[in-house]
C-alpha cells in the first residue's frame, strides 16, 4: 500500500510539473518581443508651418495623431522650421533616436539627404515629390497632375472672362507638375482661355500673395485656384470681395471662407498621406522610394460643389475625373 500511495504521489507531482513547464512555454508567443512593440516605434515630424495653421503643417500634424494612434507611438513635433533650419531640426531627431523623421516640405530635401547619410539605420520620409536614395530616405506623394488637371479643367468650364489663374507658394517639383498639369486641363477643356500662374516664393507672406492675386483679377482672371496655404487664405479671402471672382481652394473645404464664391476646394487627405509612411516602415517595405498616392487610393477628392456648377457642367466634370482616375487620360508630367 505504501508503495501504492508513493507511486500515485510521484505520478501527479510529475503531471504537475510538465503541466507547469507547458504553460510556461506558451508565454512568449503572447507577449511581444520589444523590437517589435509599437509602444518603441520613435516617430517625429518637422513642417514649415504651425500645427493650427489651418493648411498643410495643420493637416501633417493630424497625420503625426494619426500614427500616435495606430501605432501607440511616441511622437514629437517641431512646426514654423524654414528650409535653411531644417537641417538642425532633422539632425536633433536623428541623434534623439527617433525610428521614422517625417519633413514636410519641399524644401526639406538637402537637409534630409545630408543627414540620411549619416544616421543609414534611421527612416527618413519627405513629403513631396522626391526620388528617394533607395536605401533609408524616401518620399510620400500625391500624384499631383491629376489635381492640377482637374482644377484647369474646372477653371476653364466656369471662366466668363476665358482668364483663368493658378497660384502657389513654391516651385518645387510637385508644384512644377501641378502646374502644368493644370494649364494642361484648362487647353483642353477649352483652347481660348488664357491660363496665368505664380510662384510666390513664400507659404506665410499674406501681403505678397493677396497683392499677386489682386493683380491676376485686376487683368481679367475671374477664376482662380489658390494653393499658397496661410498666404492662399488672405488671397482668398481678398478677391472673393471682387464681383464676378470665384475661387478653387486648397487642401480643406474652404467654402465657409466664402460661401457661394468657393467653387469646390481639392481636398488632400495629407494625414492618411503622412500616416502611410509609418504605416510602409512598420510593415518593413520602407525602401527610399517615391510613393505616390492620388484618386485610386482616395488621397484626393473635391469638396461638394453645392450648386456652383449647372447639372450638365458638374456631369461633364465627373466624366473628366473618371477618366483621369482610371488613366484614359493621361495627366502624367
Amino acid at each position: 500500500m505504501q508503495i501504492r500511495s508513493l507511486l500515485k504521489q510521484i505520478v501527479l507531482t510529475t503531471l504537475a510539473l510538465v503541466l507547469a513547464i507547458g504553460c510556461s512555454r506558451t508565454t512568449p508567443d503572447i507577449i511581444s518581443s520589444p523590437e517589435a512593440d509599437p509602444s518603441n516605434f520613435k516617430v517625429a515630424l518637422v513642417t514649415v508651418g504651425s500645427k493650427d495653421d489651418n493648411s498643410w503643417s495643420q493637416a501633417c500634424f493630424e497625420g503625426l495623431t494619426l500614427i500616435q494612434d495606430k501605432f501607440n507611438a511616441q511622437v514629437d513635433f517641431t512646426g514654423n522650421i524654414a528650409d535653411e533650419d531644417s537641417e538642425a531640426a532633422i539632425r536633433k531627431y536623428a541623434q534623439a533616436g527617433y525610428n521614422l523623421i517625417i519633413a514636410a516640405s519641399g524644401g526639406y530635401p538637402p537637409a534630409a539627404e545630408k543627414v540620411a547619410k549619416e544616421f543609414p539605420r534611421t527612416k527618413f520620409a519627405l513629403v513631396t515629390t522626391y526620388p528617394g536614395n533607395n536605401k533609408n530616405l524616401g518620399a510620400v506623394a500625391f500624384r499631383s497632375g491629376e489635381a492640377g488637371y482637374l482644377t484647369g479643367t474646372l477653371a476653364a468650364m466656369k471662366t466668363k472672362t476665358n482668364r483663368v489663374g493658378y497660384m502657389v507658394g513654391a516651385p518645387y517639383p510637385v508644384y512644377i507638375e501641378e502646374e502644368a498639369l493644370f494649364r494642361r486641363g484648362v487647353e483642353a477643356t477649352n483652347p481660348a482661355v488664357e491660363a496665368s500662374t505664380a510662384f510666390l516664393g513664400t507659404w506665410t507672406d499674406t501681403a505678397k500673395a493677396t497683392q499677386v492675386a489682386m493683380e491676376m483679377v485686376d487683368s481679367g482672371v475671374d477664376i482662380l485656384v489658390i494653393n499658397a496655404d496661410e498666404a492662399g487664405l488672405a488671397a482668398l479671402k481678398a478677391v472673393t470681395q471682387k464681383p464676378g471672382v470665384s475661387v478653387i481652394g486648397w487642401a480643406k473645404d474652404q467654402h465657409e471662407l466664402a460661401p457661394g464664391k468657393v467653387l469646390t476646394s481639392v481636398l488632400q487627405d495629407i494625414p492618411n498621406l503622412v500616416l502611410n509612411a509609418a504605416v510602409l516602415t512598420q510593415q518593413g517595405r520602407w525602401e527610399g522610394k517615391l510613393y505616390k498616392f492620388g484618386l485610386k487610393e482616395k488621397i484626393y477628392d473635391f469638396a461638394p460643389f453645392r450648386g456652383t456648377l449647372t447639372p450638365q457642367e458638374e456631369a461633364a466634370f465627373k466624366a473628366v475625373r473618371e477618366a483621369v482616375t482610371t488613366g484614359k487620360i493621361d495627366v502624367s508630367p
